[in-house]
């Protein structure tokens, strides 16, 4: 929506009436996070393994993805999500059995689609 100013043109307004999400301000315990994984093929046929369910700080999740990304020998990028939902990963290739056994020994729940 756009609304006019005074002498300086026109002026972005936005829809507004929802608020900026808040950053997650602490990680929950690993025993108390339920992990889903799953293969997903994408564009020009590659397969990521993808994590979702962290209620982690951004910090931690990073922190948790360079672990599993050395781990596994493969590439990779996380969103932290925020105060409301939770936060997932991505990992390159078909990684998806060796990641529920190093999430498991982190005490995590994990459960694979």
């Amino acid at each position: 929506m756009a609304k006019k100013t005074r002498g300086r043109g026109w002026e972005l307004i936005s829809a507004g009436g929802r608020s900026a999400s808040r950053p997650r301000e602490r990680s929950e315990a690993p025993s108390e996070q339920r992990i889903e994984l799953r293969e997903e093929r994408r564009s020009k046929g590659k397969v990521m393994t993808v994590a979702r369910g962290f209620l982690l700080t951004r910090v931690d999740l990073q922190r948790l993805l360079k672990e599993l990304k050395s781990s596994c020998g493969a590439g990779g990028k996380s969103a932290p999500g925020d105060a409301a939902t939770p936060g997932h990963m991505e990992i390159q290739g078909q990684q998806a059995d060796k990641l529920a056994a190093l999430l498991s020994d982190r005490g995590f729940e994990v459960r694979r689609r």
